[in-house]
């Protein structure tokens, strides 16, 4: 992550893995379930999503998940728009 966004904005893992956060700024990123659209937030925790409520600091890395069901989730920062992330589970 940088300082307003997501450097990846898709990552695909094997289900039962966990996603590594890394932020490379200062800025602190509070990470849910959700996404941001069209400049509004709407949260939602899809089914089989793990329930994501972090808060990652500047320059430090936090470990979300495990995912252990396969789809596709949707994580986003409610701190700054349109900063989404798609998490693909195989």
């Amino acid at each position: 992550m940088n300082e307003t966004d997501f450097v990846q904005k898709s990552v695909t893992i094997q289900k039962g893995e966990s996603v590594t956060l890394v932020n490379d700024s200062a800025a602190i990123h509070v990470i849910e379930n959700g996404s941001w659209v069209d400049g509004v937030q709407l949260p939602k925790i899809e089914a089989g999503a793990p329930q994501i409520q972090a808060s990652v600091d500047g320059n430090i890395s936090q470990i979300i998940g495990p995912f252990n069901t396969a789809g596709t989730f949707h994580l986003y920062c409610t701190v700054h728009p349109n900063m989404n992330l798609t998490v693909i589970v195989h």
